[in-house]
Order: C-alpha cells, then sequence, then structure tokens
C-alpha cells in the first residue's frame, strides 16, 4: 500500500511538471507588453505611443 501511494505522488509530480512546461502566453511576454500597450494606447485614444526604431523582421 505504502508503495502505491509513493507511485501515485510520484505521477501527480509529473503530471504537474509538465503541464507547467507549455507555451507562454502573449501578454506575459516583452513583445506582447509592447502590443498590449499599443492597442490599449488606440482603443482608450491617449496620447500616441513614441514610434520605435525597431524594423519589422
Amino acid at each position: 500500500m505504502k508503495r502505491f501511494i509513493e507511485q501515485v505522488i510520484v505521477v501527480c509530480l509529473l503530471i504537474g511538471l509538465i503541464a507547467a512546461c507549455g507555451p507562454r502566453p502573449q501578454y506575459k511576454t516583452a513583445k506582447g507588453k509592447k502590443k498590449m500597450k499599443y492597442y490599449n494606447s488606440i482603443q482608450y485614444d491617449r496620447a500616441p505611443l513614441p514610434k520605435s526604431n525597431n524594423k519589422r523582421r
């Protein structure tokens, strides 16, 4: 019985580790935060953002 409980705990830990390795949502990345800031400024009619020197690749 003790062996079974240990196996269940190990399986639960493995499932948790595998689930944590998924891709990050875009709003949590640096690129996503910049996009969100830009779209919010357009949507809520705030002062325009300064133009960046980044070119599209």
